[in-house]
């Protein structure tokens, strides 16, 4: 005997196995229906656990960071001179090589009550 699955999405599957759970909670279904309705509701119970399965291990596999996309982040386009590379450049521009250290304040107790928060 050959067996043919039949194809359907997981989203018709769980909606056909709604279906099924409503028919079967009905009063006076046959008993003939009852048990085609039970053996359908089981293989596509069946069906829809496998598929939520592979699709946890997919999501388990990408949270590994296993079969993602590779990005590279690059900065913005400068304006720096030849030999110049962004990572010597701060945000005004300056080289970082030109920085100098704000002086410290001469009274720190006195620098502590200018905080304006």
């Amino acid at each position: 005997m050959t067996d043919t699955a039949t194809e359907l999405t997981f989203e018709a599957g769980y909606q056909r196995l709604q279906d099924i759970a409503a028919r079967l909670s009905q009063d006076e279904v046959p008993v003939s229906e009852m048990c085609a309705l039970f053996g359908e509701g089981k293989g596509l119970e069946s069906a829809l656990t496998g598929f939520l399965d592979t699709q946890r291990a997919k999501v388990e596999s990408i949270e590994r960071g296993e079969g993602v996309h590779a990005f590279r982040i690059v900065g913005a386009t400068s304006s720096a001179p030849a030999g110049v590379t962004d990572d010597d450049i701060d945000w005004d521009g300056a080289s970082t090589s030109d920085f100098v250290p704000s002086p410290k304040p001469a009274n720190p107790a006195s620098a502590e009550d200018d905080i304006p928060f």
